[in-house]
């Protein structure tokens, strides 16, 4: 069973997916690329300007939103986050359905059934409305988390950063323009430099991915490590929740993981109760100390 804290104000926020000024921006890097096609290439050769602006487009997409979010608006209210969009029209997703809840350095991103939102990060902050979003999808999560590792394993995949949509408008679309102009070597070094940068983030996916277990928690660092619940020291960090054994190992689950709160919540549970878990918890956001915190309770045995 899963409980939310009390909710004092209900919700009731539209938002723009992205500010006017990043398609501007992207205009602005697009006309730059073109025209490092024209006047490096003979400096540089027809490689040289593709490499340029593929890797400063991918600087970009990590840290900026895609300039199509500029054209959709996002609705939250106590029941349901509504997205719409001049081609795609409008969508809705019910809190009670969000299946993956992930923050990044510019958006809080909601995931489930036919709808992947973004939700801009400022606005949230600015109207007090991110931590009403989290009130509202987290508890759930974490208790079907917790469910899920009484009958099984949970891989904790982090998403493939940048997203290959974002890479294709800040990086791909501008590194093919220039390579357009530079000529037909730029192109084939762009294709050989998108093959291998996404075969390398998928091998960093899967290095980066931690696995709950009944008994205990898995991930990767060097040669791997696996720390069973009892054996676990938890420490919250910025960064994320830091994970130290008694043999000195030590790894961390980063804020940026999807469903990280989620995650914190029983991974903390569950190291201080060890192997005999309760199959039921009650799980309930609160802020502490200016941080949010996920609080797992349950009935003790008589």
């Amino acid at each position: 069973m899963v409980t939310a804290a009390s909710r004092e104000r209900p919700l009731w926020l539209t938002i723009r997916g992205a500010s006017p000024w990043v398609a501007v921006g992207w205009l602005a890097f697009f006309a730059a690329a073109a025209a490092a096609g024209v006047l490096a290439a003979g400096r540089l050769g027809a490689a040289g300007p593709v490499v340029a602006v593929a890797a400063l487009g991918w600087g970009l997409a990590r840290a900026l939103p895609s300039p199509p979010d500029c054209l959709r608006r996002y609705h939250l209210d106590d029941v349901e986050v509504t997205a719409w969009a001049p081609r795609r029209g409008v969508r809705r997703l019910p809190w009670r359905r969000v299946r993956i809840v992930a923050q990044d350095g510019h958006a809080l991103r909601l995931v489930g059934p036919g709808l992947a939102a973004a939700l801009p990060l400022r606005p949230l902050f600015t109207d007090d409305a991110w931590f009403a979003v989290l009130e509202r999808v987290v508890p759930e999560l974490a208790g079907d988390l917790w469910t899920q590792l009484e009958h099984g394993i949970v891989p904790l995949r982090p998403e493939i950063e940048p997203a290959t949509r974002a890479l294709a408008w800040w990086a791909y679309v501008p590194a093919a323009v220039a390579g357009l102009v530079a000529g037909p070597p730029g192109l084939a070094v762009l294709l050989a430099l998108a093959c291998a940068e996404r075969a390398a983030a998928l091998a960093l996916r899967a290095c980066r991915t931690v696995t709950l277990h009944p008994g205990g928690i898995a991930f990767r660092e060097g040669r791997g490590l696996f720390v069973p619940w009892e054996r676990l020291r938890v420490t919250p960090t910025p960064r994320g929740l830091r994970i130290e054994h008694d043999g000195g190992g030590a790894g961390l689950i980063p804020l940026w993981l999807p469903n990280f709160w989620a995650a914190a919540a029983v991974i903390q549970l569950r190291a201080q109760v060890g192997p005999d878990c309760p199959a039921e918890v009650h799980f309930r956001l609160r802020l502490a100390g200016g941080g949010l915190a996920v609080v797992g309770e349950f009935d003790a045995p008589s």
